[in-house]
This record gives C-alpha cells, structure tokens and sequence, in this order.
C-alpha cells in the first residue's frame, strides 16, 4: 500500500493535524528551520513525494512504528512510481527466490517452503509461475505437509494464482487449520497495519486487546479486503473486521 496513506492514517490515530505532525517531526529532528514543515507532510500524504529514509526515521519515532515497515512501504511506492507495481516489477526483486522455489514445486520437492515464511512478494511471482501440475502438489502440501510452515506456504501460492481459482480451497484451510489461520493473519497483519512480527501476531491473536486501535487498524483491513490478488488475505482481513467492528467508534474507557 502506498506510503502517504500509511502516514495520514496513523497520524490520525495519533489524533495530530498535519501541522501537529510537522511540528513534532521537527522537533525529533531538531531541525532549526522547523523542517519539514506542512507542505511537506501534506505532499506526503497525497502521494507527491516519498519521505527519504531520515524522515522515515523520525516518522517511526513520532508514529511509534517499526522504521523498517515504513521503510519498505516507500521501497514497495517507489517500485510502484516506475512500474505501477506490476509483476515484472516485483519480479526484479523477488524472481530468483521466486524462481527457485517455482522449480522446486515442479520438482515435487517441498523443502524450500519448510524452512520460513515466504513473503507477499515471493508468494505473488511464485504463483505467476505455477502451472496446473504445481498447484495439484502445493495443494497437497497445503492440506498435509508435515509443517505448518510448509502449508502456510502454499496456501500463500495457491491464494495469488493468476484468476483466484483457489480461493475457497484456500478460505477452507484457513477455516479448518489453527496453525496456518493464525501465521497467515499475523503475515497480513504485519503487511497490512505496518507492525512488527510479534505485535501483529499479538493483534491477530487478541485483536480485543487492541480497541484503542481499532479505528486504524480497521481502515487498513477494509481496504485489504478487496485486495483482487491475495484470496488470502481477503479472508484474513474481513474476519478482523469482523472482530474490531463492534470496538470501532467506542470511546477509550
């Protein structure tokens, strides 16, 4: 998802105006000219230029999120600026691994996909490259690898091959397996919320402990829900707004 999006909902979680935000960026960076100032975070947030990774910096002190995942909603904006986020441009990022794992699905060989969670990237060139014969084996795994790794792994694949034909393969194993239901959650959570690993699987576990976030963390997933590539993540992100919904629009206690 684009950065500027990302910046005006937290800073409105945050409950600052633009101008609350510069002023706070500014203070973090103890800037003397008042940098970056309104204009800057107003062309931020609609999208007319990417911060650079010193105001990332401070935008993850003020915000309060990982200077990582904002870092890389800006490299995913950029990809995006070149290529409009197309397949051939993820794939200039993800197709080796991509690519290996492609070859070793068609192999037969499920290793590659026990060792760790794939990400949103890798899943997508994959799947762009998984041919009816691969599909039958990921689905295999997806129902009975041995790991829960390995079928959350594949059910990731399955979820963003080229016409979704397997998304109610896919929703019912994320119904019916606990293991892969809460790995999946925690990746889009992760994805999605701009969080770190162990706060996203924490959301994903107990979102009712998460009510004074409710109203951010539902805007994130309902844009996910209608996201067309990931069956996934669709189902995912409509069972957490299923369970922030009735927190949303409360008043902190």
């Amino acid at each position: 998802m684009p950065i500027g999006p990302l910046i005006r909902d937290l800073r409105e979680t945050k409950s600052f105006s633009r101008k609350a935000l510069a002023e706070e960026l500014a203070i973090s960076a103890g800037t003397a000219t008042g940098a970056p100032g309104l204009d800057a975070v107003r062309r931020w947030e609609r999208g007319k230029i990417i911060p650079s990774r010193f105001w990332i910096g401070h935008l993850s002190r003020v915000l309060g999120v990982p200077a990582e995942q904002l870092a890389e909603e800006a490299r995913l904006d950029r990809v995006n600026r070149r290529a409009f986020l197309g397949l051939s441009a993820l794939a200039v990022t993800h197709g080796p691994l991509a690519g290996e794992i492609a070859a070793s699905i068609a192999a037969r060989d499920p290793w590659p996909l026990t060792r760790l969670q794939t990400t949103h990237g890798v899943d997508i060139v994959t799947a762009s490259l998984t041919d009816k014969a691969a599909a039958t084996s990921l689905y295999r795994w997806m129902l009975d690898g041995a790991a829960p790794i390995l079928r959350v792994n594949a059910a990731g694949i399955l979820a963003k091959v080229p016409g979704q034909g397997h998304a109610e393969q896919v929703a019912r194993v994320l119904t019916n397996d606990a293991e892969v239901r809460h790995l999946y959650m925690t990746a889009v959570t992760s994805r999605v919320c701009a969080v770190d690993w162990t706060t996203a699987g924490s959301i994903a576990s107990q979102p009712a402990a998460y009510a004074h976030r409710a109203e951010f963390l539902g805007t994130r997933f309902a844009r996910e829900v209608l996201n067309p590539e990931d069956a996934g993540a669709r189902w995912c992100s409509s069972v957490m707004l299923r369970e922030l919904s009735p927190m949303i629009g409360r008043s902190p206690a």
